[in-house]
C-alpha cells in the first residue's frame, strides 16, 4: 500500500517499488539460470508481471485518493499573501505558486528591501495619470464604448474596486501595459495597433492580463530599477531570481486574463497574433497546431545545435505561456473561479507541471550536491577569477560576485588554492574541466554557467574589453556561440 501524500512523492515511491520488484526478478532469474530450471525462469517472469500489475493498480488508486485530498484542501492550505484591498477575488488561490514564492523570498531579503527603500528615497513619485494625459489619448466611454464595455466586464469578473481609465498612443505594434495605480483608478494603455486589430474577446484577455499585474502588485518589484539601484550591493543570484520572478509573474497575469475572456482559444489566438503579427485570414489559426509548438520548443531547449542567444529573455516564450495557461484551463483551481468547467487536474499537479515548464528558462540549481556539481562550481570559480583579474584589478565587488555563484565550502577551498596557481595553471585546469563537463551537462546548464559568469564582468559597475575576451574564451571551451555573451552584456547595459 502506497503511503505518499503528494503526486511527486508517489511517483518516486512507485518507481522504487518497481525497481525493487525488478531486482527481485533478476535475482530469481539468475538463480534459475544457474540451476538450468526453465520452470523457475517462467515463474519469476510471471511473478514480476503480477507484482507490476498490482503496483499499477495501487498506484492508480492512490492517485485518486491524493486528488480527492487535494481538492478538499485546495482552498484550506493556500498561503495568505494577497489581501482584498484592490479586489474581492481570491488572489491567493489564483496566483501562480512560482510568482508568490519569489515574492515571499524577496520580502525576507534584506538587500532587495534595502534597494527598494533607496529607490523610494531617490526617485520622485511617478504620476501615472499626469504622464498619460500628456503623452497619449484618453479613451472616454464616448470615444471607445466597446472598450469600456470590456473594461466593465473585467471589473465585474475580477471584482475590482477601482475604476479603469484607458489610454491609447499611435503605434502599429501590438502592445499593452498597466501603469502604477492610484487608490481609485487603474491605468491601462494600449497601442493603436492592438486596439484596431484585436477582437473583443482577445482584448478582454489583454485587459484582464494587465489588471492582473495590478492586482498581484507586480509593480512593487521594478526589476530594472532594482538592478540599477542595487548594482553595488546585490549579488548575481539576485538578478537571476528577479528575472525568474518576472517571468513567473506573467503566468499569474495570464490567469486573470483567462478569467476575463473565459475562452482558452481566444487567449491562444491573442498569443498567436502577438507572436506572428498576423491578424488577417492569410494564416488559418489552428489551436492544436499552435499548442504543439511547445513540444518543438522543449526539444530545441535541449538541443546544442540551435543559436543560444535567443534564450536570454525576461519574459517566458509564448509556447511556454500558452502551455501553462492550458494546464490552468483544465485545473480544479480554475473551476473555483469558473464553475462552468470541470477541472481535470489538481492544484498540485498543475503547479508541478508549470514549474517544470518554467524551469526550461530558469537557472538550474548548481549548488545541489550532484555528481558533477563540484567540478561545475570549480569551473565557475576559476572562470570568474580570470574574468575578475582581466582588467588588472580584482576588487571587493568581484570577490562578492564570485562568492555568490558557488557554495561557501567550494569558495573557501578555491580561495585557499588559487594563490598557489599560475595563470597558465588556471587556464589549463579550465580547459580540462570544460572538456569533462561538455559531455555530462546540458546546453541549458552551460548557458546558465555563462550567464552567472557574465554578471561578474559588470559587478564593478563597468564591462572591460579584456573581461569580455575571457567570457568569449569560456564560451568557446563549452562550445557555446559567443553571440550569447553579446546578448547578455547588451541586456545588462540596457541596450535594445
Amino acid at each position: 500500500m502506497y503511503q505518499s501524500t503528494t503526486l511527486s512523492e508517489l511517483e518516486k515511491e512507485h518507481q522504487d517499488a518497481l525497481t525493487q520488484a525488478q531486482n527481485k526478478m533478476m535475482e530469481d532469474l539468475n538463480l534459475a539460470q544457474e540451476k538450468g530450471d526453465n520452470e523457475l525462469i517462467h515463474q519469476a517472469s510471471v511473478h514480476f508481471q503480477n507484482v507490476a500489475k498490482e503496483l499499477a493498480e495501487q498506484y492508480t488508486k492512490r492517485i485518486e485518493e491524493i486528488n480527492e485530498l487535494n481538492l478538499k484542501n485546495v482552498t484550506e492550505n493556500i498561503q495568505e499573501v494577497y489581501d482584498n484591498t484592490r479586489a474581492d477575488i481570491d488572489l491567493n488561490a489564483l496566483v501562480y505558486d512560482g510568482d508568490r514564492d519569489y515574492v515571499l523570498e524577496f520580502q525576507e531579503d534584506e538587500l532587495i528591501q534595502k534597494t527598494l527603500e533607496k529607490i523610494r528615497e531617490n526617485n520622485p513619485v511617478f504620476k501615472s495619470r499626469r504622464h498619460l494625459l500628456k503623452s497619449s489619448l484618453r479613451l472616454t466611454k464616448m470615444l471607445a464604448p466597446v472598450l469600456h464595455e470590456i473594461g466593465n466586464h473585467c471589473k465585474e469578473v475580477l471584482k475590482l474596486k477601482a475604476d479603469i481609465e484607458f489610454f491609447v498612443y499611435q503605434n502599429d505594434k501590438f502592445n499593452a501595459s498597466c501603469y502604477p495605480p492610484d487608490e481609485d483608478k487603474l491605468y491601462i494603455i494600449l497601442t493603436s495597433g492592438i486596439l484596431e486589430r484585436f477582437s473583443k474577446d482577445e482584448l478582454a484577455f489583454v485587459i484582464g492580463h494587465e489588471i492582473g499585474h495590478v492586482l498581484f502588485e507586480h509593480f512593487n518589484y521594478p526589476v530594472k530599477h532594482i538592478l540599477d539601484e542595487g548594482a553595488n550591493d546585490l549579488a548575481p543570484i539576485h538578478a537571476m531570481k528577479l528575472y525568474a520572478w518576472n517571468r513567473n509573474a506573467e503566468i499569474s497575469a495570464d490567469r486573470a486574463g483567462l478569467l476575463c475572456c473565459k475562452s482558452f482559444e481566444a487567449a491562444a489566438r491573442t498569443f498567436f497574433k502577438l507572436s506572428s503579427g498576423v491578424t488577417s485570414d492569410s494564416l488559418d489559426f489552428k489551436l492544436n497546431e499552435y499548442i504543439n509548438q511547445f513540444s518543438d520548443l522543449e526539444e530545441v531547449l535541449n538541443d546544442d545545435t540551435h543559436d543560444p542567444s535567443d534564450w536570454y529573455s525576461s519574459h517566458p516564450f509564448s509556447p511556454l505561456r500558452i502551455k501553462a495557461l492550458e494546464l490552468f484551463n483544465k485545473s480544479k483551481t480554475y473551476e473555483l473561479f469558473n464553475p462552468e468547467i470541470n477541472g481535470e487536474i489538481t492544484e498540485e499537479a498543475m503547479e508541478l507541471e508549470i514549474q517544470r515548464i518554467m524551469s526550461l528558462m530558469e537557472p538550474e540549481d548548481l549548488g545541489n550536491e550532484t555528481e558533477h556539481s563540484e567540478k561545475i562550481q570549480r569551473f565557475m570559480f576559476l572562470g570568474g577569477y580570470m574574468i575578475s583579474k582581466a582588467d588588472g584589478v580584482v576588487d571587493d565587488s568581484e570577490i562578492q560576485a564570485l562568492s555568490s555563484v558557488v557554495s561557501p565550502s567550494v569558495f573557501a577551498q578555491c580561495m585557499l588554492t588559487i594563490k598557489g596557481l599560475t595563470e597558465q595553471d588556471i587556464i589549463d585546469e579550465i580547459i580540462a574541466l570544460a572538456k569533462e563537463l561538455d559531455i555530462v551537462i546540458s546546453v541549458m546548464q552551460k548557458l546558465n554557467i555563462l550567464r552567472d559568469l557574465s554578471i561578474i564582468s559588470y559587478a564593478d559597475g563597468s564591462i572591460d574589453a579584456a573581461e569580455v575576451d575571457v567570457l568569449y574564451n569560456l564560451a568557446r571551451q563549452l562550445y557555446i556561440k559567443t553571440e550569447f555573451i553579446d546578448r547578455i552584456i547588451s541586456d545588462a547595459q540596457g541596450v535594445d
